[in-house]
């Protein structure tokens, strides 16, 4: 699973990054978050509607079935499993026509332990922006309108599954346009799913992180250099 992650890149850096060519206007000034949790607005990229290029958009994270009755149910739908997400009902139609990418540093993950559950901040080697692979839906009518997304997850691989079974789809750049683009077929974007990732690294980080109001750059520190103090918070709380 992945149920806190950290996007504090500037929209600058967003844009050259993932070639964005339009930015919506909700999407301008979100403040950089290093403890974004489920049913937090973030940054996501989508397909420019009825045109070429990349859009910035804000969504909720927890996604929201376009037919559900209720929007409370996107609390429960953070992330979607890959390898099924083609043919659960709440997934099926956006993994079929409206895949996104989700901008991010990193994540976290927690690890069992014989003294309770040990937080990791996990991240991409080489320092760069990652790619979470996402789905995203509309729900509601155009005054109350909602968008929002949910993070594709799979079997941990290595050392991350020493810490968890489960890891977010992370995509390399050579494939984010294919995972976007509408005339993917739903086999070539499972395909693509099954992507080796690029090498990440992961490091414990404070217990701090599980407490959703605790948002600063000290949460990605190593364990080491974090300020005095832990919370008794170990693993992600509402």
């Amino acid at each position: 699973m992945c149920g806190r992650f950290v996007n504090f890149l500037k929209e600058r850096e967003t844009v050259e990054e993932f070639g964005i060519a339009e930015v919506a206007v909700d999407a301008h000034g979100l403040a950089p978050s290093w403890n974004v949790a489920p049913q937090q607005v973030a940054p996501i990229v989508t397909p420019v509607p009825d045109g070429p290029g990349r859009r910035l958009v804000a969504a909720r994270w927890g996604l929201v079935p376009s037919w559900s009755k209720d929007a409370r149910s996107g609390a429960r739908m953070f992330n979607a499993r890959s390898e099924t997400a083609h043919s659960k009902p709440a997934f099926r139609s956006a993994f079929a026509e409206r895949r996104c990418l989700v901008p991010a540093n990193g994540y976290y993950e927690w690890e069992a332990t014989a003294d309770g559950k040990r937080p990791y901040y996990i991240h991409p080697a080489d320092g760069a922006p990652a790619a979470f692979a996402g789905l995203w839906e509309a729900w509601g009518a155009d005054e109350s309108r909602l968008q929002t997304f949910t993070i594709l997850t799979t079997e941990a691989q290595g050392d991350l599954a020493r810490i968890h079974d489960r890891s977010p789809v992370i995509l390399a750049r050579d494939l984010r346009d294919a995972w976007m683009d509408p005339g993917t077929t739903v086999d070539e974007a499972r395909a693509i799913l099954g992507s080796p990732p690029p090498d990440v690294v992961a490091h414990p980080v404070s217990t701090d992180v599980g407490r959703v109001r605790v948002n600063h750059p000290g949460l990605i520190r190593p364990l080491d250099e974090s300020s005095p103090g832990q919370s008794s918070a170990a693993d992600p709380q509402d």
